[in-house]
């Protein structure tokens, strides 16, 4: 992945400064989704130090770097969790939020969500209440 808010030669992974400040992330990113009432839930009984090294694998993958993803696929690994909109969107306002306080710029940040937002069509797998 590149921008034209990126250097020619970087990657949106390479950016945020590689696996370690993605690994920081995704454990900030979870500390926040355990502590929400909606999302939080979702997670028990899971083991959180696998999934946290799923995530970052993932992530990384997902943001430019070289590391292969092989973990089940992201509809799969979703399926029967009920996963919402509302649930989505606010993981990736967590995820904003994490990103900010880690004081990456508001254009990368955009970049970062960016990437990520198309994935709801494999995540979300109920429609939310209005």
């Amino acid at each position: 992945l590149t921008s034209s808010l990126l250097p020619m030669d970087q990657t949106l992974y390479e950016h945020l400064g590689g696996r370690e400040t993605i690994a920081a992330v995704v454990d900030g990113l979870y500390t926040r989704l355990l502590d929400d009432d909606l999302i939080g839930p979702v997670f028990g009984g899971v083991d959180m130090a696998r999934l946290r090294g799923h995530m970052t694998t993932f992530l990384s993958a997902s943001l430019g770097s070289d590391n292969v993803y092989a973990g089940r696929d992201l509809f799969s690994a979703h399926a029967g969790l009920g996963i919402t909109d509302e649930m989505f969107n606010r993981t990736l306002v967590h995820l904003v939020g994490v990103l900010v306080a880690s004081e990456v710029a508001p254009e990368t940040v955009d970049l970062v969500i960016d990437c990520l937002t198309p994935l709801r069509l494999q995540v979300v797998h109920e429609s939310s209440v209005a």
